[in-house]
Parts: structure tokens; C-alpha cells; sequence
């Protein structure tokens, strides 16, 4: 668990001594001046967090708030190839860092060292960035020849961010994170994208737990090897359930555990929507298998029935729309995928920064109020920005610095949820479970 004394270390390192070095490493800085990486950084991180729509006016007060005292000119001027690549190197710095909350205590969690989300998220780029991050450019709604992807692994008991990571808008899912190191006792839980049986057959042998949803054309045999359809082997009637061992793939031949859920009409109905949808906006046609197995929640997994039971499989495998939760917070509260220039390294800037910001900010989060199961993260987003340009200020005072997340801490422990009985929130499912 990080401290808010050990936070306020993390933050001066970062954004200071950290900051400095990298700016000379990358060319920001080439000789003594004025400017320092420390505050051009802290500056435009700030910035964003406290307004993601900030004006260049906004920028200079905000570097000068950190340190630096600069008009809209001499910061417009310092937008340059440098600037970028100084940017781009705190936001790899700051996913070194290892902040994590007080670890959740529940029954559930305990048969695993941590539970870890896994999703990705796409930033459509104007045209000319194609060099930089480069785009599918073409189906879809809006299409576009520059995109990155944002890859990101969280560990849903403590709130570390353990891999946020950037790559090209066509980088496949499953290929994105494929050398970075799972760890033994882990249970990964993760999307369709980064479905396969090969890396799932590797991650057992490394002493690691994995969930998945199934992935429709996988083939599915019972533990003689004979194939099962599984439209007419699954239940039939809405709200039954079934569990069974299998081996799945032809190839892969990896043997697992299978759990199911027949869902009522009105799920069927969304999830119908949904795929076609998607088939239309690749230009393709619908998969009528995949619209019939539709009818069902469908997961695989290589947990024991003693770490999970059926029951638990269909919990945890909800609680993967955290992370979407994640990423909507990112964008609709911090505006990640949105820019307020033209301007080609200016933007760029803008991007890393805000992205970094969405960092910070998950940090504040987590050591500060993720122990409470009724916290409300969006309540909490509008009291942590007006703290922005308090903690840039008071970076190189320590004492001042742990007051100032102190006070905050305070703050943020009443940002919290109310219970409905009519649409549950998420902390209600987690404290009914086991009780």
C-alpha cells in the first residue's frame, strides 16, 4: 500500500528529479535556463487535469504556477519535436512507478494474489500523425489513417495500474502485450480481443489464472475428445446455468473448466444490436452462430471449483466492465481524446499530457479513497481537479505537499455512492456477495 508520504515522494521524484533528467536526456534542455522539465511538465499536467479544455493562456499561467513564468509566445515556442519526445518519456516514466491502494479485503479476492482487468481503448489522430501512430483509415463510422491504442492491465484489489501502454491503432489486441510477464498466482481477467489458447496454455504452465469469455468458432470437446454443439448442449431456459470440464481448440488441445448462463430476451436483444452494429460498421455480415450463442453468457477459465464456483465465475467475469468504467472516466471527465490546437507538436504534447494527468489522477484516487467500497470516483473528479495547480505549486516542499493530500484525502472520503434499490450499483453487488 503507497502512503500519502510515500506519494508525495513518487510525485517530487517524478516531476522534479525525474523531469530534469529526462529533459536533458531527450534535448528539451541544452543549457541551463529558465524553463526546466520539471516545469514544463508539472505545468501542462496540471493544466489538463484541472481543465482539459485549457487555453494557451491557460498554459503559461499554469508553467508559471509551476515555476516558470512564461508568456503564450515563449510557451507556443517551445512546442517542438523535443517537447514531444520529452513528453512522451515522463508518460513511460510514470507507468514504472508502483502506486497501489489498500488492498480490498473479500472472500473472493483472497484465492488469488490479485485480480487484474485487462482492456484496451482506441484515440483516433488526425491524418497527419499516420507516421506516429498509425490508423486502420478504413471502415467504420470514422476512419482514420492515425490512431493509438492505450493497453492497460489494472488490479481490480488495490487499483495499481501494474501496464499502461501505447501502440498503433491496428496493433491486434493480442499481440500488444504479448511480451509483457504475467505473474504466478494472478487471475487474468480480459476481453475477446486478447483471446488465445496458446497464451492461455503458457500462462497455466507459469503458475498464472486466467477468464475469458468464449470466443465464437472455438471448437469445444468433452474430456474424450468428442466435439459438443454447443447451441444444443447448453441450457435452454432462461436463468439456468451449467458447468463442465472441456478441452478446447483442435490445435491448442487445452483442457479448462466451461461455465454458462442462458440470459432473458431483452439481453439477447442488446447483445443482437451490438453485433450488428460492429458487422456494419466492418462492412460485413453477421456470423449466425455468433448471433445464436448470443443467447448465452459463455466463459472459460482454468480456475479449480474450490477457487471459484460457478456463482463467483459469472461475478468476476461482470466486474470486467470496471475498466470500461475506467476508460469513460478517462475520456468524458479528463477528455483524453480530445485536443484544443492544430498544432502538430503541440498536440501531441496535449495527448501525453493528458494521458499522464489520467494517471496522477488514478493515483490520488487510489491511495486516498479506493479502501472504501462506496467510493465515487466521478464525484471525486471535480475535487480533485480544483487541487491541480495546489500540488504543482507545492512539489518542492515536502511537508506542504503531504498537507495539501491530506486535505484532499479528507475531501475525497465523502465523495461516495448512495445505494438504489431499483438500479444497484457496483459496491452493492460486492458487499451482498458472501453476506
Amino acid at each position: 500500500m503507497t502512503t500519502i508520504t510515500q506519494l508525495a515522494q513518487q510525485m517530487q521524484y517524478l516531476f522534479q528529479t525525474r523531469a530534469n533528467e529526462l529533459a536533458w536526456e531527450t534535448g528539451f534542455m541544452e543549457r541551463e535556463r529558465l524553463m526546466t522539465g520539471s516545469s514544463f511538465a508539472s505545468g501542462l499536467v496540471s493544466a489538463y487535469q484541472a481543465d482539459s479544455h485549457v487555453s494557451l493562456a491557460g498554459l503559461s499561467q499554469a508553467i508559471g504556477n509551476a515555476g516558470t513564468p512564461l508568456s503564450r509566445q515563449a510557451v507556443h515556442d517551445r512546442f517542438n519535436e523535443k517537447s514531444v519526445r520529452f513528453m512522451q518519456a515522463m508518460l513511460a516514466e510514470s507507468v514504472k512507478l508502483s502506486i497501489k491502494g489498500r488492498h480490498l479485503k473479500h472472500p473472493l479476492l483472497d484465492h488469488f494474489q490479485h485480480v487484474v482487468l485487462t482492456d484496451s481503448t482506441i484515440i483516433t489522430l488526425p491524418n497527419q500523425f499516420a507516421d506516429v501512430w498509425r490508423g486502420s483509415g478504413g471502415n467504420g463510422d470514422n476512419p482514420s489513417c492515425a490512431a493509438v491504442k492505450i493497453s492497460v492491465r489494472w488490479q481490480l484489489s488495490d487499483g495499481e495500474l501494474t501496464t499502461v501502454h501505447l501502440s498503433d491503432g491496428t496493433a491486434h489486441d493480442r499481440t500488444v502485450l504479448q511480451d509483457v510477464a504475467v505473474e504466478a498466482g494472478n487471475l487474468y481477467v480480459q476481453d475477446l480481443g486478447y483471446f488465445s489458447l496458446n497464451m492461455f496454455k503458457q500462462w497455466g504452465q507459469d503458475g498464472a489464472y486466467w477468464l475469458t469469455r468464449y470466443k465464437t468458432g472455438t471448437i469445444v470437446m468433452d474430456q474424450d475428445g468428442k466435439p459438443l454443439d454447443l447451441q444444443d448442449w447448453l441450457p435452454q431456459q432462461v436463468g439456468q446455468r451449467c458447468e463442465a470440464s472441456v478441452v478446447v481448440g483442435q490445435r491448442a488441445q487445452l483442457s479448462c473448466r466451461l461455465i454458462a448462463e442462458r440470459v432473458p430476451p431483452e439481453v439477447i436483444a442488446k447483445r443482437h444490436k451490438r453485433i450488428r452494429e460492429t458487422a456494419r460498421i466492418n462492412e460485413q455480415t453477421p456470423s449466425q452462430r455468433r448471433l445464436a450463442l448470443a443467447h448465452w453468457t459463455i466463459y472459460l477459465t482454468n480456475t479449480t471449483a474450490q477457487q471459484l464456483t460457478l456463482d463467483d465465475i459469472l461475478f468476476i467475469g461482470r466486474c470486467r466492465w470496471q475498466i470500461e468504467c475506467l476508460f469513460k472516466l478517462w475520456k468524458q471527465g479528463l477528455h483524453i481524446d480530445e485536443w484544443q490546437t492544430t498544432h502538430p507538436h503541440r498536440l501531441l504534447c496535449e495527448i501525453y499530457a493528458k494521458l499522464l494527468a489520467a494517471i496522477v489522477t488514478h493515483w490520488f484516487f487510489i491511495v486516498m479513497c479506493w479502501h472504501q467500497w462506496r467510493r465515487s470516483l466521478l464525484q471525486a473528479l471535480p475535487a480533485l481537479k480544483a487541487f491541480a495547480w495546489q500540488w504543482a505549486n507545492s512539489l518542492d516542499k515536502r511537508s506542504l505537499l503531504q498537507h495539501a493530500f491530506r486535505a484532499l484525502q479528507r475531501a475525497l472520503s465523502r465523495c461516495q455512492m448512495d445505494k438504489s434499490i431499483q438500479h444497484p450499483r457496483h459496491f452493492q453487488f460486492w458487499e451482498a456477495y458472501y453476506a
